[in-house]
């Protein structure tokens, strides 16, 4: 280990500028931004800002977009080659990116609400395959998800009369 004196200012997350130079060095912005397409003229954040902003603020503990503003926009600042956005602006984006649901009906009548976002699955797909972790020759991959729906008889509701909060 190598101990330096600095006069800058110390992140305490100073980790996340190794873990943002691996995936930049790696070319996985560039490459989510061929896969998604540009954003418009006016637009100042691409799609990968978006992607690398969610990435960094969970590596410091972030939990939600406004966590980027509130709490961690000064050690976010410090990152390398990086602007920090609001959180407002990763909402703007993240909606962009969005696809409206499809309702299927069962043949008991049942409906069902899927969501399916072709553009990120194929950008989920091709960056899985330029690292390695799927084989290029294969052409079709599927993912498949099952799920079970179990009707119960239960519900989440506390009357005022049975909280169990001190009274």
């Amino acid at each position: 280990m190598k101990i330096t004196y600095s006069k800058e200012n110390i992140n305490s997350f100073g980790g996340i500028n190794f873990a943002d130079h691996i995936i930049s060095n790696n070319s996985l912005y560039e490459t989510i931004n061929q896969e998604l397409g540009q954003r418009g003229d006016k637009a100042t954040y691409s799609y990968s800002d978006l992607i690398r902003s969610y990435f960094l603020l969970t590596l410091c503990g972030g939990e939600c977009a406004e966590d980027i503003t509130e709490n961690l926009c000064k050690e976010l600042g410090q990152v390398k080659g990086f602007d920090v956005c609001s959180a407002d602006i990763l909402l703007r984006i993240q909606k962009e990116l969005s696809t409206q649901k499809e309702t299927y009906v069962s043949d008991t009548g049942i409906e069902h609400d899927f969501n399916v976002n072709t553009k990120m699955n194929k950008l989920i797909v091709r960056l899985l395959i330029e690292k390695k972790q799927l084989a290029p020759r294969n052409k079709d991959y599927i993912f498949d998800y099952d799920n079970q729906f179990i009707p119960t008889d239960k519900y989440d509701l506390v009357l005022p009369h049975e909280s169990s909060c001190g009274n």
